[in-house]
């Protein structure tokens, strides 16, 4: 599941191989077959153009209308995936370690190593720059070109990553340490402590609301602050994917029993 910024369309990905494409009132838009096996997809915060990696390591570009563009096999399965927000580049790694950055016209623009595979990938809103994250022991930044900016040796395991637009601030969902808060560059300012261990996190751009989720399928919504806001207990049908809106007013959650909900504050 992603959310598109700009145009505030939610696409949705179905265990049936199906792409949904609704607006914020729930209503569909557009809806496209062909996705069987889908493991992750980004879409744009313009809502132009998005990916989405399905197994063995074929990727797919799809454009508004949720038409393929264009597919490629990478070799070995797709860890992480991201979409520059006006949807001009899309980054992609594999488990062999190798993230490859590449244009929305399939064109190669760079291919980078890394000491582990990256599992999460994010591009800032106001930098051409990609942030990176290992499940354990890496974290880096690289500009689009693919030249590292920084790196930090990150010792938790990280369950899922959030950025703010402006990337001044890195959020790790960090299971018994809690939601790691980082600076643009990497380095530690601190954690969020919930009741539970987290294992996902995702956050506003603008850097006022987040939220986490936990192994013990609670969900806890917060301010860049970490002050608790609201809470709820989702163990009947635990959360699986979530979003936040640029302001921070509204809460995008799938469950695992295949509802989609949207809490607005």
């Amino acid at each position: 599941m992603d959310y598109a910024e700009e145009a505030r369309t939610l696409l949705v990905g179905t265990a049936t191989g199906h792409l949904v494409l609704l607006n914020q009132s729930g209503e569909q838009l557009k809806r496209e077959h062909g996705f069987g096996d889908l493991r992750s997809l980004v879409w744009s915060d313009t809502g132009n153009f998005g990916a989405a990696a399905l197994a063995s390591g074929r990727l797919v570009c799809f454009d508004d209308k949720l038409k393929k563009r264009w597919d490629v096999e990478l070799t070995g399965e797709i860890g992480g995936l991201a979409i520059t927000p006006f949807g001009s580049h899309i980054a992609v790694s594999s488990e062999s370690s190798q993230t490859y950055i590449v244009s929305i016209d399939k064109k190669e623009i760079a291919k980078f190593d890394t000491p582990r595979p990256l599992d999460f990938l994010h591009f800032l809103h106001e930098k051409p720059l990609l942030i990176g994250a290992a499940e354990f022991g890496h974290l880096c930044c690289h500009q689009l070109g693919g030249d590292e900016e920084w790196n930090e040796r990150i010792m938790n395991n990280v369950g899922n990553m959030a950025v703010s637009g402006c990337g001044k601030r890195i959020l790790l969902a960090a299971f018994n340490h809690g939601i790691q808060v980082l600076s643009g560059s990497g380095k530690q300012k601190g954690s969020f402590m919930v009741d539970g261990i987290p294992n996902s996190v995702a956050a506003s751009s603008t850097r006022k609301r987040l939220a986490a989720t936990t192994l013990e399928d609670r969900i806890y919504w917060l301010n860049f602050e970490g002050e608790l806001l609201w809470a709820c207990d989702l163990s009947r049908d635990p959360a699986k994917h979530m979003r936040v809106d640029p302001l921070g007013e509204r809460l995008f959650v799938a469950t695992q029993s295949g509802r989609l909900l949207q809490l607005y504050w």
